[in-house]
């Protein structure tokens, strides 16, 4: 399978999983959850079942499966560090969707993972061949 096609693949996971976080985000933000116990078993049991919470499982459901074709196909310490993008995209999406302040500090944290991104990118063996 070509680069591409992989990269593609780990794109599609990626978004699929950052949109996932955001609608188990939403859906969570109109479910009550609280005490302990038995009780708190049901409210989760519950909430899982609402729109946006399933729809964010099932999200995360597909991902997997893209991403098991990324694993199958470069090396887990190349591609897993991608994630980390899944990670900037939900800061942004979280700001954008549900108008969350965003920290200077956490910014800066953004900043350095881009730029672990970028090195890991240029100097990391996707496929056991170093570059």
């Amino acid at each position: 399978m070509r680069s591409i096609v992989v990269a593609l693949f780990l794109t599609i996971a990626i978004g699929l999983g950052a949109f996932g976080q955001v609608s188990l985000k939403y859906g969570m933000s109109k479910v009550s959850i609280g005490g302990v116990g038995l009780g708190l078993v049901s409210q989760v049991a519950r909430a899982i079942f609402t729109p946006h919470v399933l729809l964010g499982f099932i999200l995360y459901g597909v991902s997997s499966c893209f991403w098991l074709v990324v694993i199958s196909k470069w090396n887990l310490s190349f591609a897993y560090p991608m994630i980390a993008i899944g990670y900037i995209g939900v800061v942004f999406l979280s700001r954008v969707l549900f108008k969350e302040h965003v920290a200077p500090m956490q910014w800066i944290g953004i900043v350095m993972m881009v730029g672990g991104l970028a090195i890991i990118t240029r100097f990391g063996a996707s496929t056991g061949v170093a570059h």
